[in-house]
């Protein structure tokens, strides 16, 4: 969508394109940590537990063994 027709249908910002984006947006998000509470420190916990485990692993092939054997 370009700026004007974004503006015509009171879209304000773009959707994050990544999953950092995404925690960094919702850490930010002082209304939605109001309204959900300890449920988005619990997931933007997880989320970086999970975001520390894949990248752990040093090859492409041992992230996708490691996803596969604990899925």
């Amino acid at each position: 969508m370009t700026e004007a027709e974004r503006d015509a249908v009171c879209v304000k910002r773009r959707l994050p394109r990544t999953w950092e984006e995404a925690r960094d947006a919702l850490e930010g998000d002082i209304a939605m940590r109001d309204l959900l509470g300890g449920v988005v420190e619990g997931f933007l916990a997880v989320g970086e537990t999970l975001d520390g485990l894949l990248h752990s692993p040093a090859s492409e092939a041992e992230r996708v063994q490691m996803l596969v054997e604990n899925h």
